[in-house]
């Protein structure tokens, strides 16, 4: 990969760091508000964000040198954003608020460790253009979410760390961004009916405490 290519790779998931927000912006409508209407809002969201899909896929505005970050297969076809949104979504409606928001931001900090550190030191290929390298600084980084969120269910996070880990490096042709949340939240949702877990210890302090900045968490 040239230096350019590189550049473009680092930026692009640089860029998705922006779905932090839209993660702290639901958490935020839900304990102001509650589930129907965080949920009404991210959806509100996930419909705007189609709308501009539809004009740069339709129409193929001119875009500033800095969006221009797409890979080749998402010039033509709806980027990962729209997966993520769309998965945000399924994964709150369907499982445990702290399994769902940890499956999220293991999917975005994991993704990031496992593309930043198999483009500069990866070798080893295991499937495609994904590296032995890559595929442990991911599951490394998923371990370290879900410490950080769900410190006292390992059971429940180390599943779910190496499920994310292993549907990354074999997802080809679907996209990451649907099917790491979907299959991480619903090991999580599995193990916490299998453990009976209140899933009462949540989230972490270190985690809470960035929380509390935004909203009375607790």
């Amino acid at each position: 990969m040239n230096q350019k290519s590189l550049r473009k790779e680092i930026l692009r998931k640089l860029f998705h760091l922006m779905e932090v927000p839209v993660l702290i912006g639901y958490t935020i409508a839900r304990n102001y508000f509650n589930e129907r209407i965080a949920t009404l809002l991210i959806t509100v969201l996930f419909l705007l964000l189609l709308e501009i899909e539809y004009v740069r896929l339709e129409y193929h505005p001119k875009l500033p040198e800095i969006f221009n970050v797409l890979r080749y297969r998402e010039q033509n076809n709806v980027t990962g954003t729209i997966f993520f949104i769309a998965a945000t979504i399924i994964v709150f409606a369907a499982f445990d608020y702290p399994i769902a928001v940890s499956a999220l931001v293991l999917t975005v900090f994991g993704d990031l460790a496992a593309a930043l550190i198999g483009i500069k030191f990866g070798s080893t290929f295991l499937y495609k253009d994904k590296t032995l390298e890559g595929t442990l600084a991911g599951f490394t980084m998923n371990c370290l979410i879900g410490y950080l969120f769900l410190p006292a269910y390992p059971m429940i996070f180390l599943p779910m760390a190496f499920v994310a880990s292993l549907v990354e490096l074999l997802t080809g042709k679907l996209d990451d961004n649907l099917t790491v949340p979907l299959f991480s939240a619903f090991t999580g949702q599995i193990m916490v009916y299998l453990l009976h877990a209140p899933l009462t210890t949540f989230p972490g302090p270190v985690v809470g405490s960035i929380l509390n900045l935004f909203v009375n968490f607790h």
